[in-house]
């Protein structure tokens, strides 16, 4: 039996954190700005892959498992805070610099491959999922 209280917590938390732009729609963003929508296309395809893999295993119980090795899971926590305050203090290092060309000048372009793999390691690492 399905427990009503649990429901009705999890179904608007679920549609607010949907709504909500994350990193692959950041991603998606900047390089259709950069690198064109055409060539953006190679990204998406990558993050749906992505996001198909999370939720694959996600109905086959990956969840289940993490319930019952909590401290497995923990870790898994810890190492992810970890990773997203590298990326934090990496992108402060940078100190704003973005990848866009100036005007007048062309952009580097990406390979297929690369904005592929782009896509599909951000929507895997997305804590959203």
């Amino acid at each position: 039996m399905v427990n009503l209280a649990l429901l009705g917590a999890f179904i608007p938390t679920f549609l607010f954190v949907s709504v909500t732009p994350g990193m692959c729609m950041t991603l998606a963003m900047t390089l259709g700005m950069s690198q064109g929508v055409r060539r953006t296309l190679w990204m998406m395809w990558g993050e749906m892959l992505g996001v198909a893999l999370v939720a694959i295993l996600a109905v086959c119980g990956v969840a289940a498992i993490m319930l019952q090795f909590p401290a497995v899971f923990q870790w898994f926590k810890i190492a992810g805070a970890c990773y997203l305050a590298y990326i934090g203090l990496q992108m402060w290092r940078a100190k704003g610099k973005l990848a866009l060309p100036q005007p007048g000048e062309l952009p580097a372009l990406m390979t297929r491959r690369t904005l592929f793999s782009q896509g599909f390691i951000t929507a895997v690492s997305n804590p959203k999922g």
